[in-house]
């Protein structure tokens, strides 16, 4: 229980954090700094599909109402990652860590295979996002770019993330 507490209150942290990263950190129109696809990887195992769903569709929905101008945008773009993420976590990560409800860590699951996963998470999401964000209007080169440079800044604020809602046993 005071696991799960502990989890929601740095999850909300994070979703704060995000808002105001949107907000106040548009660098580049070439950069795009999200740290959504990760903070949604990291939901507890034992959470089903469509909680995890309804979850990344809250989480979106309220960074693009407090921060970004398109409404909808980020959520229509992270509740893929949600419904994907039980196959990401089985593909990546084993069968045996959803059968048991634990959770990941780099120190029993190793960096490779976690940094696989996020990769995937973000570039099911960053593609998502560029293709509506353009909605065809932008040229391949722009949207590569983009996808490009937001991929290697938001893989580090990833490793992050992970750290930070990540259970360490030791503790």
């Amino acid at each position: 229980m005071k696991v799960n507490q502990h989890f929601g209150t740095l999850y909300i942290l994070l979703l704060i954090g995000q808002i105001i990263l949107c907000n106040y950190g548009q660098f580049s129109p070439f950069v795009m700094l999200t740290m959504l696809p990760a903070m949604i990887l990291c939901l507890p195992t034992s959470m089903s599909t469509i909680t995890g769903m309804i979850i990344a569709f809250l989480s979106g929905l309220s960074v693009d109402w407090l921060s970004e101008g398109l409404l909808g945008l980020n959520a229509a773009a992270l509740v893929p990652v949600a419904f994907m993420r039980r196959g990401i976590i089985k593909l990546f990560l084993g069968e045996d860590l959803i059968t048991r409800g634990d959770r990941f860590t780099y120190r029993k699951n190793g960096v490779a295979k976690i940094s696989a996963a996020h990769a995937v998470c973000l570039i099911i999401f960053l593609g998502l996002y560029i293709l509506l964000d353009g909605a065809g209007t932008l040229p391949a080169w722009f949207c590569f770019t983009k996808g490009g440079i937001s991929f290697a800044c938001s893989f580090t604020l990833a490793v992050i993330v992970t750290n930070i809602l990540s259970v360490d046993d030791r503790k």
